[in-house]
C-alpha cells in the first residue's frame, strides 16, 4: 500500500512537471495577444498538449476528491487555477476540432465547470474568460442542432447552466440578473432535474445575498423563484442535497418575509411553517421556524405562552448532548428577556426532568446558574419557594451537592438578593432568601460564605424581634462561624434583647479574644449596650476597651476621656439605689482596678498624633479629685484595703503633674496629698491591728510608715508657705502620725521575736517573715544592729536545710552588710558573727564530704571574707585558711 501511494505521488509529480515544463511559455502569456504564427506552432504539439491538459484535469479532479470538503482556502484556490491551466490546454489542443461535436460539447463541459470553480473561488476574472468560452462553443453547438433532437437538447441544457453561473456570479447587477432569468426560464423546461438543483441552488444563493445586503423584499423574491423552481420537480428524482436545499430555502425565505416585517408578510411566513410542518410534522426545524415568527412579534402582543410551548415540545423532540442543550438554554434565555415568569417555569421543567437525570454536571452547573439569575431578578415570594423547589431536587437525583464555584456563585447571587431586600427593610423576603442560601446543595461553598448567610439570617431574625429564631440559629451554626467576631457581636445583640447578661458577657469574652488591633465590635457592643440602657454590660464592654487599649492604642480613642466614662458609669450604679442585683463589692474592685490602670497609663505618658501629652494637666486634675473624692466619701463605707487603693491612686496621679504648674494649683494638690497620706495612714494602722496574718500585718505597717515619712516630707516642704491655722492642723495630724510610725516599728521587733518563739512556724514561712523584717530593720537608722544580727542568726539557721540557693543568697547578702558596716567604721555584733563565720564555714565543709565542691567552695570563700572583718587581730581567718589547705579537692 505504502509502495502504491509512493507510486502515484511519482506519478503525480512527474505529470506536473511534465505539463509545467510544457506550458511554461502558455502561464506567461495572454490568449487574446497570443500571434497566429504561435497558434500555429503550437498546433503541432496538439497531441501533447491534449494527453497534458487531460492528465492534470483529471489528477486536479482525483485530489480534490480525495481530500473532500475540508480544503483550505488557498489550496481550493490552487486547485482552481490548475483547473484553468489544463482547460486553457485543452482548448489549444483542440482549436481546429470546431466541426466535431464531440469536441466542442467536451469542451464546453469543462468551461461550465471550470467556471463554476472560479465563481466558487472568487477568481472571477477566469471565470468570466470561462464563462466566455462557454458562449463561443454554445454558439458552434446551436449550429448544429438541426442535426439531431440530442445535440439540441444538450446545446439547451449547456445554455440554460450558463446561464445558471452567471446568475450566481456576484456581479451585483440585478438589471442583468432579471434578464438572465428570464432567458433561463424558458430553457429549464428542457432541462434535467439535476439541472434545476443548480438553477435554484443559484437562486437561492443570490436571495442570500440579498437578505445579508438588508434588501429583503428582493431577496424574498428571488427565494421564491429558487423554491417554486425546487418544486416543480418530481421529489423522487430530487437528490438528497436538493432536499437539504429546499429546506434552507423556505428557511431563508421564512427569514425573509420575517426582516420585511409586515402583517401580510407575516402571515406568508406562518402559512409557510404551516406547510413545512404538514409535510416534516413535529420535527425541530420547525419548531425553530415558529420561535422565529413569535419572536418577531412585538413586545406588547408577544405569546410567552405558546414560545413557551414550543419550547417544551422542543425538548421532547430532541436528544440531550451539548449542542441541543445550548440550543434550549439560548431559547429558554430569549424567553426569559420577554417574559422571567415563564422562562422560570420552562427552565424548571428543563432541569427536573432532563438536565439532573443526565448527570451532567456542566449543564447542571449551567442551567442552575441561570435559574439563579430567573429567581433573584424576581421580588414575588413564589419565586423564591419555586426556586426552592428545584433546589430540593439536586441532591436526589445527582447524590452529591452543587461543585464549589458553582455554589459560591450562587450563594454570592442570593446574598445580594438578601441584602438588598434587608436594605429595604423587606426582612422577611430576606430571611427566606437567607434560608435559600444556607440550602443543602449549597454546603460546598465554604464555611466562611455559609457563615455570612447565617448572620444575615439571624440578623433578620433579630430586626423582627423573633428571640427564639435567633436562639435556634446560633445553634445551628458551624465552630468557625461562632468563633468569628461579628457573629459574637450579633450573639451579643441577642443576649442583650433576652437580658442575659452572662451570655452578654461571655460573648464580649469572645470578642476580645478574637480582636486584636480592630477593636470596632467592642465599640459597637459599648454601644449597643448602651442604648439598651444595660449599664452593667456596658461596663464589662468599656472594661475590655481599656484592656485592648493597654497593648493598642489607636489615634481615634482619647483613652483619658475612655476612662472618665467608665468611672462615671461605675460610680453612678455604685450609687443607684435601684440597681439592687449589683454586686457593690465587686463594682468598688472595678472602681480601683479602673483608677490602677489610670495609674499604669499615665505613667506610660502616652502621646497624640501632635506629639502632645494625652494626659494633660486638666485630665489629671479630673482623675485626682475624683479618687481623693471616692476615698473621703467612703472611708467608712468601703472595705478598708479598697480606700487604701483609691487614695494611693490619688497620690500616684499627683506625682505625675508636671514641675511647671501654677503655685497655687501646686499648693492644693500638695495639700490633696498630705490628706491622702493622712487617710491611707490610718486605715492602714486600722487594717494592721486587725490581721491575724503575721505577713500581711507586716507590710500594712511598713505602707503605714511610708505614707507618715511622705506626710512628714510634704509638711516641712510647704510649712512656711502655709497659713497659721492650716499649719497648726496639720502639725497636730503629724503628730498623731509619729504615734503610728512608732507602733510600726515596735511592732516589727514584737513580731520577730514572737516568731522566734513559735514552734509550729514552717521554715518557708519563718524565712518570708525574717527577711522582710531583716530588709526593714537594715532601713532604719535607730534600729539596734543587735535585733538585726540575731534575726539574721536565726534566718540562716532556718534557711540551711532549705534548697542550697536560698541560704547561699542569705550568706552573700550578710558578707555584703558586713562590709557597709566596716566602711561606714561601724562594727558588726561579735558573737552573732562568730557564730555566722563558723556555720558557714561548717556546712561549706559537710558540702566538702558530700562531693559538692562547687557549692562548698562558695560557702568557704564567703566564711573566708566575713572573717577577714571578724574583729580579733586576724586569728579566726587564719585558722580557717590553714583548714581550708588541708581539703583535697577533685580535679575532674
Amino acid at each position: 500500500m505504502e509502495q502504491s501511494n509512493a507510486s502515484s505521488t511519482t506519478k503525480k509529480g512527474q505529470l506536473v512537471d511534465a505539463t509545467i515544463q510544457f506550458s511554461s511559455d502558455l502561464c506567461t502569456r495572454s490568449f487574446e495577444k497570443a500571434t497566429e504564427s504561435d497558434l500555429l506552432d503550437l498546433s503541432k504539439h496538439r497531441s501533447r498538449l491534449n494527453i497534458s491538459g487531460l492528465g492534470l484535469w483529471n489528477w486536479c479532479t482525483r485530489e480534490k476528491r480525495r481530500e473532500d470538503d475540508e480544503l483550505p482556502s488557498t489550496r481550493d484556490r490552487f486547485f482552481t487555477l490548475v483547473r484553468v491551466l489544463s482547460f486553457s490546454m485543452l482548448v489549444l489542443a483542440l482549436r481546429n476540432d470546431a466541426d466535431s461535436p464531440r469536441a466542442i460539447t467536451h469542451l464546453e463541459r469543462l468551461a461550465i465547470k471550470t467556471g463554476r470553480s472560479c465563481i466558487a473561488s472568487n477568481e472571477l476574472d477566469l471565470g468570466l474568460w470561462s464563462l466566455q468560452k462557454a458562449v463561443e462553443y454554445n454558439g458552434l453547438l446551436q449550429s448544429l442542432q438541426d442535426s439531431s433532437p440530442e445535440n439540441s437538447l444538450i446545446c439547451s441544457q449547456f445554455e440554460a447552466e450558463y446561464y445558471t453561473l452567471r446568475i450566481a456570479w456576484k456581479e451585483d447587477r440585478m438589471d442583468v440578473a432579471e434578464n438572465l432569468y428570464t432567458n433561463v426560464r424558458k430553457l429549464i423546461e428542457r432541462a434535467d432535474t439535476a439541472l434545476a438543483e443548480k438553477l435554484a441552488d443559484s437562486l437561492f444563493e443570490v436571495g442570500r445575498d440579498l437578505t445579508l445586503k438588508k434588501n429583503s423584499v428582493l431577496a424574498a423574491k428571488w427565494l421564491e423563484r429558487a423554491l417554486e423552481l425546487i418544486n416543480t420537480q418530481e421529489t423522487s428524482q430530487l437528490s438528497r442535497d436538493a432536499i437539504e436545499l429546499r429546506l434552507a430555502i423556505s428557511q431563508a425565505l421564512i427569514q425573509a418575509y420575517l426582516d420585511i416585517g409586515t402583517s401580510d408578510y407575516i402571515d406568508r411566513a406562518e402559512n409557510h411553517i404551516a406547510y413545512i410542518e404538514d409535510e416534516l410534522g413535529d420535527k425541530l426545524i420547525v419548531l425553530l421556524f415558529r420561535t422565529e415568527v413569535l419572536l418577531r412579534s412585538p413586545a406588547e402582543t408577544f405569546d410567552s405562552k405558546a414560545y413557551a410551548d414550543i419550547i417544551r415540545r422542543m425538548m421532547r423532540v430532541v436528544d440531550i448532548s451539548e449542542s441541543s442543550f445550548k440550543l434550549l438554554m439560548h431559547h429558554i434565555r430569549k424567553l426569559d428577556e420577554k417574559e422571567s415568569l415563564a422562562a422560570s417555569s420552562v427552565l424548571d421543567d428543563f432541569l427536573i426532568n432532563f438536565i439532573l437525570t443526565c448527570q451532567q454536571d456542566p449543564w447542571i452547573d449551567n442551567a442552575i446558574t441561570l435559574r439563579t439569575h430567573m429567581a433573584v431578578r424576581d421580588s414575588l415570594l413564589e419565586s423564591v419557594q419555586a426556586f426552592e423547589v428545584v433546589l430540593d431536587q439536586i441532591l436526589p437525583n445527582t447524590g452529591k451537592p452543587l461543585a464549589v464555584n458553582t455554589a459560591a456563585g450562587i450563594q454570592t447571587l442570593i446574598w445580594k438578593k438578601a441584602d438588598a431586600e434587608f436594605i429595604q427593610e423587606k426582612f422577611d423576603e430576606a430571611a427566606k432568601w437567607c434560608q435559600v442560601g444556607l440550602h443543602p446543595a449549597l454546603e460546598q461553598s465554604g464555611p466562611s460564605n455559609v457563615g455570612k448567610m447565617a448572620r444575615k439570617l439571624l440578623l433578620c431574625a433579630i430586626q423582627q424581634n423573633d428571640l427564639a429564631m435567633a436562639t435556634n440559629i446560633l445553634q445551628t451554626m458551624n465552630d468557625v462561624t461562632l468563633k468569628e467576631p461579628m457573629t459574637a457581636y450579633l450573639a451579643f445583640k441577642v443576649a442583650l434583647k433576652q437580658v442575659d447578661v452572662d451570655s452578654a458577657s461571655r460573648c464580649l469574652e469572645q470578642i476580645s479574644e478574637a480582636s486584636s488591633s480592630n477593636l470596632q465590635y467592642l465599640y459597637a457592643c459599648c454601644l449597643e449596650a448602651q442604648l439598651a440602657q444595660a449599664k452593667t454590660i456596658t461596663i464589662k464592654a468599656l472594661q475590655l476597651v481599656v484592656l485592648k487599649h493597654q497593648f493598642h492604642s489607636p489615634d481615634y480613642i482619647h483613652l483619658p476621656a475612655l476612662l472618665r466614662v467608665l468611672i462615671r458609669l461605675e460610680v453612678s450604679i455604685l450609687y443607684d439605689e435601684q440597681e439592687i442585683d449589683t454586686d457593690k463589692e465587686c463594682l468598688v474592685r472595678d472602681i480601683c482596678t479602673t483608677f490602677k490602670t489610670t495609674v499604669s497609663e499615665i505613667g506610660k505618658e502616652r502621646r497624640d498624633s501632635n506629639s502632645k501629652k494625652v494626659f494633660t494637666v486638666e485630665e489629671l486634675d479630673w482623675f485626682s479629685k475624683n479618687a481623693y473624692n471616692l476615698g473621703l466619701k467612703n472611708v467608712t463605707v468601703w472595705e478598708a484595703r479598697h480606700v487604701v487603693i483609691i487614695l494611693e491612686c490619688c497620690l500616684s496621679i499627683i506625682s505625675s503633674y508636671p514641675p511647671d504648674i501654677p503655685a497655687q494649683m501646686s499648693a492644693d494638690i500638695s495639700l490633696r496629698g498630705m490628706f491622702c497620706s493622712f487617710m491611707a495612714a490610718t486605715t492602714l494602722l486600722a487594717i494592721a491591728r486587725s490581721e491575724d496574718n503575721i505577713e500581711l500585718q507586716l507590710q500594712d505597717y511598713l505602707n503605714m510608715r511610708r505614707h507618715v515619712q511622705r506626710f512628714h516630707e510634704v509638711l516641712e516642704l510647704r510649712s512656711d508657705s502655709l497659713e497659721e491655722t492650716s499649719r497648726q492642723d496639720l502639725q497636730t495630724k503629724l503628730s498623731t502620725l509619729l504615734v503610728f510610725e512608732f507602733e510600726g516599728a515596735t511592732s516589727y521587733q514584737a513580731m520577730a521575736d514572737c516568731i522566734l518563739r513559735c514552734r509550729s512556724v514552717p521554715g518557708q514561712v519563718l524565712y518570708q517573715i525574717l527577711r522582710e523584717l531583716v530588709n526593714q530593720i537594715w532601713g532604719l537608722e535607730h534600729f539596734g544592729d543587735e535585733k538585726l544580727a540575731k534575726y539574721l542568726r536565726c534566718l540562716l539557721k532556718a534557711t540551711l536545710p532549705m534548697e542550697h540557693h536560698i541560704p547561699l543568697n542569705l550568706i552573700e547578702e550578710i558578707s555584703t552588710m558586713v562590709k557597709e558596716l566596716a566602711s561606714r567604721k561601724e562594727n558588726f555584733p561579735h558573737i552573732e558573727l562568730e557564730w555566722i563565720i563558723i556555720t558557714a564555714f561548717n556546712h561549706g565543709v559537710e558540702l566538702y564530704a558530700t562531693k559538692e565542691d562547687e557549692l562548698s567552695k562558695a560557702w568557704i570563700s564567703h566564711a573566708l571574707t566575713i572573717a577577714h572583718y571578724f574583729r580579733d587581730g586576724g586569728e579566726l581567718e587564719r585558722q580557717l585558711q590553714d583548714k581550708y589547705t588541708t581539703l583535697k579537692w577533685d580535679d575532674t
